[in-house]
């Protein structure tokens, strides 16, 4: 049986209506504003603080090793050692030095007897002027040869530069050694504890010296020694590519050694006044670029605004494209706005 033409358009009536009822209801929805959250921009001279790693020293740290090579024949320290300034901390074997101090004293003095007797028959007429002459440098030569005799037996005794204590004996005795050889390394204690770290070329233009720095070295997060900048290099270390500098500690932290990692703090100075947003503000980022969307004065209208980024510190983040004062910024609900589109601060 053939279906009836009147069920056809019935059905075609029902499908009609259907769909203008359902495109009566998308176009109000759709003009509905958004509900967004919206905060005040702050703004603020605070420098973000910059993390770092760094090792631990004394200021002044030496290797101590003899003037000349020779046979060690004592060392009177261990590691750990407290030394004043002068105490003696190694020596080497002396029948060598003492020889070779004997034989240049012996020669200066046969030098200089010569040159008396030149001198004698020089006052004669006997000798020549070219023979008083070779009669002086000999004896000036055989003193020279004294000197550098007598200049090495002193250093082929250590003794401590200042007052320190020893961080390392890298010899025993009865070893030969060559010149110039380290024996022990010594850290004096005059010149205070410092930090050394390598900083990031973007971390680096942020600090000055005299800025503030604080020493984490336990897990509880509190400091254990503060301090300042003292010194920043003026070359890159061509490997990393970081620029060393120096923190000095007022003290040194308790506990610390020579050598130890620690973590560390750096608080630089106070910056330019420049706009702070929350993390949650920032839609489609990329490097240092990002938009935000900013309310119109009267908090009905969204605009979205391409802002330039400073630095970023854990939520906040600060910018260095300048807002008007009073300017509020979309917090949430920022992903469902396009420019120009309406809004409504949703209530808290």
């Amino acid at each position: 049986m053939r279906p009836s033409p009147f069920l056809f358009l019935a059905a075609f009536a029902a499908l009609f209506f259907a769909a203008s009822c359902s495109k009566q209801d998308v176009t109000p929805a759709s003009a509905r504003p958004v509900a967004v959250r919206l905060e005040a921009v702050s703004t603020s001279t605070e420098a973000v603080p910059i993390y770092a790693t760094g090792l631990l020293s004394r200021k002044t740290e030496a290797d101590l090793s003899f003037r000349i090579g020779g046979i060690i024949e004592e060392i009177g320290v261990r590691v750990g050692d407290a030394v004043k300034q002068g105490d003696v901390l190694a020596r080497l074997r002396q029948d060598e030095i003492e020889a070779q101090v004997s034989q240049a004293r012996s020669a200066l003095d046969k030098a200089r007897r010569d040159l008396g007797r030149v001198e004698r028959l020089r006052a004669g007429n006997v000798a020549t002027l070219e023979n008083l002459q070779d009669a002086t440098t000999a004896a000036e030569l055989s003193a020279a040869v004294l000197r550098i005799a007598e200049f090495n037996r002193a250093h082929s005794v250590i003794a401590a530069p200042a007052d320190g204590r020893i961080l390392r004996r890298l010899a025993e005795p009865d070893e030969q050694v060559a010149s110039g050889r380290s024996i022990l390394s010594f850290a004096s204690d005059a010149d205070g504890w410092i930090v050394r770290a390598g900083l990031a070329e973007n971390d680096l233009a942020c600090v000055r010296i005299g800025d503030a720095a604080e020493i984490h070295s336990g897990e509880n997060g509190d400091p254990t020694a503060l301090g300042e900048i003292s010194r920043i290099s003026e070359a890159a270390d061509p490997a990393t590519r970081t620029t060393e500098i120096e923190v000095k500690l007022v003290k040194p932290p308790e506990g610390g050694r020579s050598g130890y990692v620690v973590r560390m703090l750096l608080r630089p100075g106070m910056v330019a006044e420049r706009p702070v947003v929350p993390a949650t503000a920032l839609v489609e980022g990329t490097d240092k670029q990002a938009f935000i969307y900013i309310a119109d004065q009267s908090a009905t209208t969204a605009r979205r605004l391409s802002v330039e980024i400073d630095q970023i510190n854990g939520e906040r983040v600060y910018l260095r494209t300048q807002l008007p004062r009073g300017t509020r910024v979309v917090t949430r609900g920022a992903e469902f706005l396009r420019d120009g589109l309406a809004i409504e601060a949703a209530k808290e």
